[in-house]
């Protein structure tokens, strides 16, 4: 079966150049959303096709179509981005961008950084798809633009925003392993005011999160999850000139897993607890035509709790609270210059009941100059941050302070009206994270990674085609890892460089979205692989319109990978899922979707399995 699934694996790749560099090709209209805007790249709004970072875009209409369980299978395949997950939905789950750490992602939600916890890892991963209108993904380092730890790229959330007149939406899924989905919503424009209210919840009866045959300890029982989440949005127009607007959200989710360590057993089982709420208002303020001021304030807390035999552990219980404070202004110096300026500030804290209490201040300023002239195009961005760690513990404390100045410098050229040329070089860091420092396993005397990237691209477009090959090479120094003794250390350097291919188009009456990427992530040092990383992977998605069905395909793959570093003994893979959705009338639509087609039998994360075959069929509830 892994030899079957090498070969499949290594053929998927040439295969899939012809398919995606056909984009380029005999255009026809179809309804695609080829070139949209986006603002992760500059913190300005700009046309994709304009974008000198490589940025991809996901809709609600790509959302909808692809009828994904979690925010990690959406993103599955698209260019940069990879995931590693420990069973089944809500198990923990790691995202790596440009074959970077998962701890060197960043991911924003409505332009606002997301929690993380102690130890830098991120604490949403799992946004309900519900709630989400859009997702931008920019790939590549972006500390001169988002601070600490954006080396690998950042995951921008776009929430719902009310717009049009107030309507009801809402759907329901129903499919193979006992899993059942319910969201519902309200949102529109009334007057001066938008808003957007939705909840939902979600379970399934899952799968054993383990193999029970590479660990004898391992219980083979089902590991099932659910979940229960809420959202609330509204934005107060109070004259021409200035807006007021709040946010707020609430999930809880439990989750069952497997520990296959000593001194567990087969008959034990095993559930975390996450509960996750955030709460902000902003305002916008645009004191001339020219100069737009917003400033932004929101607070978040997660907390985790383990049982065992459903025994709360005392030792389990992990909580982090986190205010966030951004002052961000809009300045245009023409119609083809702007800037932006401001100060990023988040102040964190994070417990493990009575054993620890540990802070972490940062602080960012920021500015930055986006520039049209002629047939160029320019991008400058600089960045300060610096960052205070302090942590007290029962015969343990320590305080650090470090600071990084970090930069990002692009430049385009237009040659002809439809193919263009990007360049971008940049540097970033990214600071040991709180726990990292203190304790049995601490390290004072860790040091910031320091990053440095360049990518040259170039573009393609057509009224119905945007296609970008980029090539990128990234080196980190100090590169944060754990030895043998679990003791965090700068190892020194790792580096990774590669290209990526991904196209939007549509093609003889076919949508089609695509990726490619061959990337040589490797760790100098230990002359080694990273974990989890492929050297080739990426996928390929097409639909049609057929008697009033969309119908469609979707191939997703990777080449082998190693598990934690060193040889590859995750086997590549290839899976397919096909998906068909009809209109039942303007506001209803029914889809259905069967993924893993084929059954195959493949990890993202060493010993733990991933789901199977799954039918699953979904009415939905969708005013236009």
């Amino acid at each position: 079966m892994k030899k079957s699934i090498r070969l499949r694996a290594r053929s998927f790749a040439p295969a899939l150049s012809v398919l995606a560099l056909a984009v380029a090709a005999s255009v026809q209209a179809q309804g695609l959303e080829i070139n949209p805007v986006v603002v992760s790249a500059t913190r300005m709004e700009q046309p994709l096709s304009e974008v000198l970072s490589s940025v991809s875009v996901i809709t609600r209409a790509d959302i909808d179509k692809s009828q994904a369980a979690t925010l990690a299978d959406l993103l599955q395949g698209e260019a940069g981005f990879e995931f590693g997950r420990n069973g089944g939905p809500g198990t923990t789950t790691s995202f790596f961008l440009r074959g970077q750490e998962s701890k060197n992602v960043v991911v924003l939600i409505d332009g606002v950084r997301s929690q993380t916890d102690g130890g830098g890892s991120l604490t949403i991963t799992d946004v309900p798809l519900s709630q989400i209108e859009r997702v931008e993904v920019l790939r590549g380092n972006a500390g001169a633009l988002y601070g600490e730890a954006a080396i690998g790229g950042v995951i921008n959330v776009i929430t719902r925003a009310g717009k049009g007149t107030p309507k009801a939406y809402g759907a329901a899924t129903l499919g193979s392993r006992k899993t059942a989905e319910l969201s519902a919503g309200f949102g529109g424009r009334v007057n001066d005011t938008s808003f957007d209210l939705n909840a939902g919840s979600s379970e399934t009866a899952g799968f054993s999160a383990m193999n029970p045959d590479k660990s004898t300890r391992v219980n083979p029982d089902r590991d099932a999850y659910r979940s229960q989440y809420a959202a609330a949005k509204a934005d107060q127009k109070i004259d021409n000139t200035l807006r007021l607007g709040v946010r707020a959200s609430s999930k809880n989710s439990t989750v069952g897993y497997d520990d296959g360590a000593s001194p567990n057993i087969k008959t034990d089982t095993h559930q975390f607890q996450i509960k996750t709420d955030s709460v902000g208002a902003y305002v916008n303020k645009r004191f001339t035509d020219d100069w737009q001021t917003n400033f932004d304030a929101y607070s978040a807390n997660y907390t985790y709790d383990t049982s065992k035999n459903g025994v709360v552990s005392l030792t389990g219980n992990y909580q982090g609270h986190q205010d966030v404070f951004r002052w961000s202004n809009i300045y245009s110096l023409s119609d083809t210059t702007g800037v932006n300026f401001g100060i990023d500030q988040a102040n964190e804290k994070f417990q493990q009941r009575s054993t620890y209490e540990m802070k972490r201040d940062t602080t960012g300023y920021f500015a930055g100059l986006t520039s049209k002239l002629d047939r160029w195009n320019f991008q400058a961005n600089a960045r300060r941050d610096e960052l205070t760690v302090d942590r007290s513990a029962t015969g343990s404390a320590l305080k650090k302070e470090y600071g990084e100045n970090t930069h990002l410098l692009g430049l385009g050229y237009q040659v002809t009206p439809e193919w263009r040329l990007t360049s971008t070089a940049s540097t970033g860091f990214r600071a040991p994270a709180a726990s990292d420092l203190v304790g049995t396993y601490g390290n004072p005397n860790l040091m910031p990674e320091t990053h440095r990237a360049q990518e040259v691209g170039a573009v393609y477009n057509v009224e119905k085609a945007l296609l970008r090959v980029v090539y990128f090479e990234t080196h980190t120094q100090n590169t944060i890892a754990y030895d043998s003794s679990y003791k965090p250390q700068n190892t020194g350097e790792t580096r990774n460089k590669g290209y990526e291919l991904t196209a939007r188009a549509d093609v003889l009456g076919n949508s089609v979205k695509s990726s490619l990427v061959f990337q040589d992530p490797w760790n100098v040092t230990s002359n080694s692989l990273p974990g989890r990383r492929a050297k080739q992977y990426g996928s390929f998605d097409i639909s049609r319109w057929i008697a009033g069905h969309e119908v469609g395909a979707k191939l997703v793959g990777a080449s082998d990978r190693s598990n934690f570093g060193g040889s590859t003994d995750l086997a590549g893979y290839t899976t397919w899922a096909f998906y068909a959705s009809r209109k039942i009338d303007s506001d209803w639509t029914a889809r259905v979707k069967l993924e893993n087609a084929f059954n195959r039998n493949y990890e993202l994360a060493g010993g733990y399995n991933t789901p199977g075959r799954g039918l699953f069929a979904t009415l939905q509830y969708q005013p236009k």
